[in-house]
């Protein structure tokens, strides 16, 4: 039977994002079946897969230096996390070799069933000689089982350690597929890799996260609020918030698509910190209450109100895989009541309205399209939301990120888009020193592509700028209708 496996789970394996490996199978005019592709196939892509290379171990370890003891767990009925996965290791050598010994004994016991067969209706003479002849490869054949891997057992026992340290869970209707590793929830888990699933608590009092598991075992994280039928219970239903993945996971759940509205929500938050980011702009976080979470798309906006009635419809700035702690960029204005009393200071620990979410300029659903992202001054603020949602969905063949202005040499954001930079092999970061013109701009991205018909573009700054831009592009006879574009003054 051929071994089939999801785009998702043979890009994990061969160690490319998604985006790259639907390249290379487009590039190659290769056959899937509905999405799906053989062992075969993707040892063809990546006959060099490095089969031995495990980026859970260098996670592992990092989780072993963060994670303190815990009093439940004193008694030590668990290994050291780096004993455990040096053990699993172990298993997973001595599981290439069953595989391999299994693989090798299938295809041995179907030549000799061949044979069988034309054995039946062979002369007397004849058929000695096939039996003989059966009998000799068995014994040849039962010497050499196990003494050399196979490429295929390989990837299988990979594949195998992989659903150890992480599940994979597909939603319908939409045939989405993510990861969960660790601890996360099914919820957590599914925001991560951007996706919109229904939720508005996340913390098991209102029930809009409810799932019902199709095949697959789920654990309790935590106890909830909501309650739950019995006839739901029985049924498989779950809230996707309170619960992780034991194995790999089939579940019917309510999500949105890119271009349906979310719910309207009123929210009061926190001011948890206000951090200068150069000059003339600050970073605002806000921490919405633990029963209420802004279910958000990357790259819309929210209106804030704070206690003495300024008000300011800000970007959001940070991804929705997390609605409670939300970053936003206010740009220093003078005169400007919101602005003025946040760079005062005097909103520190106060509450604000949060009030939205609204705005179109979010990423195209399902596209693996090599993207350019640019972004000036307070611009930044959607385009860091889309950036940070385009990592977690690992889509993109080739993505880069052109941030003009407001973000000064060494500054936290600065530092975070080179770390995406040093981390990400499909990734580019690039800050001009000086002042880029409209023209300037333009020869970057034709320096960066030879075509940019062949790439989605989102642009995010102030109006003059965009229209400066885009007449500019007039100018050179380049297309910008299909740009995706938001003005941030």
């Amino acid at each position: 039977m051929v071994k089939l496996l999801s785009l998702s789970r043979a890009a994990r394996l061969a160690g490319v994002s998604r985006g790259e490996l639907q390249k290379r199978i487009r590039e190659e005019d290769l056959e899937t079946f509905e999405g799906e592709l053989s062992v075969e196939l993707l040892l063809e892509l990546y006959p060099h897969i490095d089969l031995e290379a495990d980026p859970m171990l260098e996670k592992v370890r990092r989780i072993r230096s963060e994670a303190s003891p815990k009093k439940l767990h004193s008694d030590g009925w668990m290994p050291d996390p780096e004993v455990l996965m040096t053990r699993l290791k172990e298993f997973q050598h001595v599981l290439v070799k069953t595989k391999t010994a299994l693989n090798s004994s299938d295809e041995l016991l179907q030549e000799i069933l061949n044979d069988l067969q034309a054995a039946v209706a062979a002369p007397e003479e004849e058929l000695r000689h096939l039996v003989a002849g059966c009998i000799t490869r068995l014994n040849r054949a039962t010497q050499k089982i196990g003494q050399a891997e196979d490429t295929r057992a390989a990837l299988f026992a990979k594949d195998i350690m992989l659903k150890i340290v992480s599940a994979s869970i597909r939603l319908l209707p939409s045939g989405h597929e993510f990861f969960l590793e660790g601890s996360d929830s099914i919820l957590e888990a599914g925001l991560k890799a951007g996706l919109y699933i229904n939720y508005g608590c996340s913390s098991g009092n209102c029930g809009a996260c409810k799932c019902r598991v199709i095949s697959g075992a789920v654990s309790k994280l935590r106890r909830h609020d909501y309650v739950l039928s019995a006839r739901e219970q029985e049924e498989g239903y779950i809230l996707a918030c309170s619960n992780t993945a034991i194995s790999d996971l089939v579940i019917e759940a309510r999500e949105a698509d890119a271009k349906e509205a979310l719910p309207h929500q009123k929210i009061r938050a926190t001011v948890r910190k206000i951090e200068p980011n150069g000059q003339s702009m600050v970073l605002l976080y806000l921490q919405t209450p633990r029963t209420q979470s802004l279910r958000f798309k990357a790259g819309q906006r929210v209106r804030l109100t704070a206690e003495n009635e300024s008000s300011a419809e800000l970007h959001i700035a940070s991804c929705p895989c997390d609605g409670r702690n939300l970053q936003f960029m206010v740009a220093r204005r003078p005169g400007d009541p919101f602005s003025d009393t946040l760079f005062s200071q005097q909103m520190s620990r106060q509450t604000m309205i949060l009030e939205g979410p609204v705005g179109e300029f979010v990423l195209r659903e399902d596209s693996s399209t090599p993207t350019l992202f640019i972004a000036k001054e307070t611009g930044f603020a959607p385009i860091k939301s889309l950036v940070e949602q385009a990592i977690a969905m690992d889509n993109a063949e080739q993505f880069y990120l052109i941030q003009l202005g407001g973000n000064p040499w060494g500054s936290f954001l600065d530092n975070l888009c080179r770390s995406w930079n040093d981390s990400l092999d499909n990734f580019g970061y690039f800050s001009p020193s000086k002042e880029c013109t409209a023209a300037e701009l333009l020869l970057l991205l034709q320096q960066l592509t030879a075509d940019l018909h062949h790439f989605d573009l989102y642009i995010a700054g102030p109006g003059d700028w965009i229209d400066a831009v885009r007449k500019e592009a007039q100018l050179q006879r380049l297309d910008s209708s299909h740009w995706f574009c938001q003005q941030v003054d």
